[in-house]
Formats: structure tokens, C-alpha cells, sequence
């Protein structure tokens, strides 16, 4: 299983990134999910390299750089196949921390890169680590984390946003 980079695109406060990682980690750990989220501080092709399994991000998150500061998706879909296909980083699933994140203090953009075209739906701290993992080892796709998401896009577990719970039912497939 590959890590899933946490790109911020905008400054976003070490205090709400710790935040939104808490709440990741603890939903993940209720279904007994290893943290599997890094936040991404460099651009250099060889820095990558030095990541390993056990690169995930801790809280709290005390130091930041943001490199990638006004890239868009697509300039960061680029970037992590160009460089990431050979390292710890999973280079087709990433995060994008961005103005809405640091303005909600709560959502993270979630890609899915596939042959240059990006799919995206933003999903809420409680799901950034179980949805992002999903979605990296298909499980889940796009569309339907679209699908449960709610009225103002955002996914938070679906429509009655039932807590993943280790032992419980699992949710319904949607067709």
C-alpha cells in the first residue's frame, strides 16, 4: 500500500492541518486503518525518493513549506506521475489542502489521477485517510463517493453519515 500525498496548494496552518489529521486518524482507527496520509513539503524529484512506509505524517504537524503554493490539479497530477511512480507515494490518489480547507478548517480536495484526466470530490477530515485508502485500492471510485455525498458535494459518509464502525455491517454497494 502506497501513502497518499497531502499537497498544499495553499497556506494552510500547521493548527488546522494538525486538526483535520486528528480527525483522520481517529475515524481510521475505529475501522482499524493505519495512518496512511503524508503531507508533501518538497518538489525535488529526489527528496521523494527518501520516502518510505513509514513517512506518514504525525500530528502534531509542527513544521511547514508549501512548494506547491497556486499549483492547480492538474499541475500537481503531473507532478506526482513524473516523480512519484517509484517511491513510497501513491502517484494516481492525492489530497489537495486548499483556501477551502484553511477557510473550513475541515475538507480536503480528494483526485483521483488517472491518464490525465483528474476526478475529484472533496470528503470531510473524518474520511481523509478511509476514503482516500478506498479509492487508492479501488474499492470505492469517484462516482460513488459522489453519489452519497451530501447536497454541497461534500462526502461525509454518506446520507445518514453512519460512523464506520470495526465488526459493523458494511455499507450497501451502489450500483
Amino acid at each position: 500500500m502506497s501513502l497518499i500525498p497531502i499537497i498544499c496548494a495553499y497556506e494552510v496552518s500547521s493548527t488546522v492541518l494538525t486538526s483535520v489529521l486528528s480527525t483522520a486518524y481517529d475515524a481510521s482507527s475505529k475501522i482499524d486503518s493505519p495512518p496512511n496520509l503524508v503531507l508533501v513539503t518538497t518538489a525535488d524529484a529526489a527528496e521523494l525518493q527518501k520516502y518510505t512506509k513509514d513517512t506518514v505524517t504525525k500530528v502534531p504537524v509542527e513544521s511547514l513549506q508549501y512548494p506547491f503554493l497556486g499549483w492547480d490539479i492538474g499541475k500537481i497530477a503531473q507532478f506526482l506521475q513524473e516523480n512519484a511512480p517509484k517511491t513510497a507515494l501513491d502517484h494516481t490518489t492525492f489530497l489537495v489542502a486548499d483556501e477551502k480547507t484553511a477557510s473550513d478548517k475541515d475538507t480536503l480536495l480528494l483526485v483521483y489521477n488517472i491518464e490525465d484526466s483528474q476526478e475529484s470530490i472533496r470528503l470531510s477530515a473524518a474520511y481523509a485517510n478511509s476514503g482516500a485508502v478506498s479509492l487508492s485500492v479501488a474499492t470505492m471510485d469517484v462516482d460513488e463517493l459522489r453519489s452519497l455525498a451530501d447536497d454541497d458535494g461534500v462526502y461525509r459518509g454518506g446520507p445518514q453519515h453512519p460512523p464506520p464502525q470495526k465488526g459493523g455491517k458494511a455499507p450497501r454497494k451502489q450500483l
